[in-house]
């Protein structure tokens, strides 16, 4: 009976996680430039795996359990505003911001900026625009036009070519805010192919790629399998409360 008990609660914390993980994701699902997350299982194979190369300590088959998330970087789809400070990118590139509080460089698909006090391009209270120099893009005005190579063109005469940088679409990143990430691979600005195609557009905003349809499906799914490890919980405490009461009329 302990192995069943066992067996339920680490089926109900498992799909609480992924309930969370998509609960996550159907929030964000106006959140510009955000990218979903997936709850990835293990399964017994894959800790033996682990096993082997030095990543699981105890020695023991664990239950299934969730190690990580893997975030999906499809694009998602596009929206016009017009707004001179909007920008998206086609194409598997990224802004680069540096955070205020750190410095830290990290990189984003959300392109709705604005200009801050200092006259700064940023990403609200994230952090600044850097260009190809890992320099603050300081414009002082919104009279700018952006080519779509990111070069941006001031009225002023001035230009200041956008740090972007290329991230496969199957790399694994780290998501340090809603919509601010790093990769796993210390990645520079600059790095983009030779011939690989993408486009900087002024006036458009990339959207979330959160599949509401498919997360909403997940979640049911999620839900049901929650509801079935609780009632086996249940029935399972039923029967053990049981064996104790007999044992005790022993």
């Amino acid at each position: 009976m302990l192995r069943g008990y066992y067996t339920s609660v680490n089926g109900i914390l498992n799909e609480e996680r992924i309930l969370n993980v998509i609960t996550n994701n159907l929030s964000n699902t106006n959140t510009a430039g955000y990218k979903s997350d997936a709850a990835i299982p293990t399964t017994f194979h894959d800790n033996l795996v682990l096993l082997a190369k030095g990543k699981v300590s105890t020695g023991e088959i664990q239950y299934r359990t969730l190690l990580e998330t893997k975030t999906s970087l499809e694009s998602g789809t596009f929206e016009q505003t017009n707004s001179r400070l909007d920008m998206a990118v086609m194409g598997s590139v990224y802004f680069n911001i540096q955070r205020r509080n750190s410095g830290e460089v990290l990189l984003t698909r959300n392109g709705q900026f604005n200009i801050d006090n200092e006259g700064y391009l940023a990403l609200g209270s994230a952090g600044r625009v850097i260009d190809n120099n890992g320099n603050p893009i300081q414009l002082g005005t919104a009279n700018f036009t952006v080519r779509e190579d990111g070069l941006i063109q001031v009225d002023d005469g001035r230009e200041i070519q956008l740090a972007l940088t290329y991230i496969p679409d199957d790399a694994d990143i780290e998501k340090v805010d809603t919509n601010l990430m790093r990769p796993y691979e210390d990645t520079p600005w600059g790095n983009i192919p030779e011939g690989m195609v993408y486009r900087i557009r002024q006036g458009w905003y990339e959207r979330s790629n959160v599949n509401v349809a498919a997360e909403m499906a997940k979640a049911m799914d999620a839900n049901a399998l929650f509801r079935a490890n609780s009632q086996a919980l249940q029935i399972i405490n039923s029967v053990n409360q049981l064996a104790v009461n007999n044992l005790m009329k022993v």
